[in-house]
């Protein structure tokens, strides 16, 4: 059951499911660059831009805070976020913590609606529970929407959405609003897949922490303004834990404002207005 929630409820994400071989997250176990946090960067430069000679299209976001976001380079659906800064006409772009200082966010995908029952209706189907009962709707859009009732066992799930890196022997906590922490284990079987099934009738949870195997001794903690829900999504960025590797881009700024990317292929983003 564990496994299914998860499968489902990563629309939010890229279906990118925590579940990988051991094997693979052996091989991606490499040195990463130390968690940093962006500086402001030349405002003159930032903005969005597109490459519509790249299909699908390529886009680079530009903040003036420093941060930016790369979608569609260098794959199509390849999603890059971290640090950039202009030097002249150089613009580096930096991978960083594309998620938050912490490495870790909570993802919450919407509440499933009439128009996603549309899509399945039919063959004895007619309300979404029936669909979600059926496998046609993911679950995990149902539970990360739900608050828990009384007695009712709150589930965590934690996942790597880019390359889908195992979890491994992590940790999940819970604070509860008295100050209590609960600790657990992942569920056997199912990596990065938590159940705290033991929690007081009507517990209240505050925030969401995680101990990650690659650094044990740090917690890192998400606070919880909503009411409490039977499942929390905690995405979380392998950079941050030194189980993968970040990466760099440069590209040449242009007279007329656009950006000449050195790979791949010289991407021509020119920015809109």
């Amino acid at each position: 059951m564990a496994m299914n929630f998860i499968g489902c409820a990563a629309h939010c994400s890229r279906r990118a499911c925590s579940a990988i071989a051991g094997s693979i997250v052996g091989a991606a176990m490499l040195a990463a660059p130390a968690a940093f946090a962006c500086e402001p960067a030349d405002a003159a430069s930032s903005g969005r831009y597109v490459s519509a000679a790249a299909k699908p299209t390529a886009s680079l976001q530009l903040n003036r805070d420093g941060s930016f976001h790369l979608l569609g380079v260098p794959a199509p659906g390849a999603d890059f976020s971290g640090c950039w800064q202009r030097s002249g006409d150089t613009v580096a772009l930096v991978e960083g913590l594309a998620i938050g200082g912490e490495g870790i966010k909570r993802a919450l995908p919407e509440p499933l609606t009439q128009a996603d029952l549309d899509k399945v209706r039919g063959n004895g189907i007619d309300t979404l529970q029936q669909a979600v009962d059926a496998g046609l709707l993911p679950l995990g859009r149902v539970w990360a929407n739900q608050p828990r009732r009384a007695g009712e066992t709150v589930r965590v799930s934690v996942y790597e959405p880019r390359v889908g890196l195992a979890v491994g022997e992590a940790k999940a906590m819970l604070r509860l609003a008295d100050g209590e922490v609960i600790e657990q284990s992942p569920v056997p079987g199912d990596d990065g897949q938590f159940e705290f099934a033991s929690l007081p009738k009507r517990a209240v949870v505050k925030a969401i922490g995680v101990r990650f195997p690659e650094q044990p001794n740090r917690i890192r903690w998400l606070s919880v303004e909503d009411s409490t829900k039977l499942l929390y999504l905690i995405e979380f960025d392998a950079r941050a834990l030194g189980a993968a590797e970040g990466g760099g881009m440069t590209l040449t700024r242009q007279a007329d404002g656009s950006l000449i990317s050195d790979f791949p292929d010289a991407t021509h983003f020119k920015r809109l207005p």
